[in-house]
């Protein structure tokens, strides 16, 4: 009886110690990686923290799976920046119950926003689900669209996005808000060298002409005095490719002196490399979401460091 009595008593403890962690453990929804890597260092260990983009795939593109929208449904929080830029998450946010706190980087960080860039060799910027979601976004403000929302690219934009989700993670868990402050002061003393560490390695390169995809890298290129001339643009990705349009492309590489044009790997690039071969111009890569990189915590910082590599590898000769 004794020896029952103890595995008893054992038990009830386990099952007691289980209760009080998962009393204490938050469950928190991300959209894409580098917002994932930036909250999970600024999280607790004991908070669960989930990305649903996990795959080389762009965030217009990308459809939910059934568990993913269960595991929505069951979080403390989500965080994401738009649901013009994570176009899959609108009609999941929309039937998210109450309990469920959304949080958009966009609307609440406090951010420094640019809009889009579509005169002289900028091509109009397509709102990227305008026949998939007319009537979701009928009731959002014009200007809502214009705005370029690659804003974590800016470590600036990056700090303020770190005192959000500090704030956000501290309200629907306040037993936790010295883990999360003192983990949102190392990540931005960390911002400040990697600021300090890009404006010395991308020096020089203010005189560098070059074309990117799309206009997504406009917060990088003012933060490190870089000297983008235009863009291409996403109707390249999903039209067939015709040659009004190589010569099109062939032209404004002409006229702006670009000394390179920039693939994205979430997108066909058979356009860019149709033109490579017939234009005097290099060809790099830039990936905004780090989608080839490791998730972790220290993926944002990766991300940059490998966009100012792949800026630095085309632009010098």
């Amino acid at each position: 009886m004794k020896i029952k009595n103890l595995i008893f008593v054992l038990t009830l403890l386990i099952f007691s110690t289980s209760s009080i962690s998962a009393s204490e453990k938050i469950s928190i929804i991300t959209s894409v990686k580098p917002l994932h890597s930036i909250v999970s260092a600024i999280a607790a260990n004991s908070d669960q923290v989930e990305l649903l983009v996990t795959t080389n795939q762009s965030p217009h593109d990308y459809q939910l799976k059934p568990s993913q929208i269960k595991a929505m449904q069951d979080a403390s929080i989500i965080f994401y920046f738009d649901d013009n830029f994570e176009t899959f998450m609108s009609s999941a946010i929309d039937i998210l119950p109450p309990k469920v706190r959304k949080s958009s980087i966009i609307e609440n960080a406090n951010l420094n926003l640019l809009q889009y860039r579509e005169s002289g060799a900028w091509d109009k910027h397509l709102h990227e689900h305008d026949d998939e979601h007319d009537d979701h976004d009928a009731h959002k403000d014009e200007h809502d669209e214009d705005i370029n929302l690659h804003v974590w690219l800016d470590p600036e934009n990056a700090k303020n996005i770190v005192n959000y989700i500090v704030k956000e993670l501290t309200f629907i868990n306040p037993k936790n808000h010295e883990i999360y402050e003192d983990n949102g002061k190392r990540y931005i003393e960390k911002l400040n060298n990697l600021d300090a560490e890009l404006k010395i390695s991308l020096s020089g390169l203010q005189d560098k002409p070059f074309i990117v995809f799309h206009d997504a890298y406009q917060y990088f290129e003012r933060a490190f005095n870089l000297n983008a001339v235009g863009s291409i643009s996403f109707r390249d990705d999903i039209q067939s490719v015709s040659p009004n349009r190589i010569k099109e492309i062939k032209d404004k590489i002409k006229t702006t002196n670009a000394e390179c044009v920039f693939r994205e790997p979430q997108f066909s690039d058979r356009l860019i490399n149709t033109i490579a071969e017939k234009a005097d111009v290099k060809v790099g890569t830039l990936d905004p979401l780090g989608a080839s990189l490791q998730n972790d915590k220290e993926l944002y910082f990766t991300l940059m460091r490998e966009l100012a590599d792949n800026f630095k590898e085309c632009l010098t000769h």
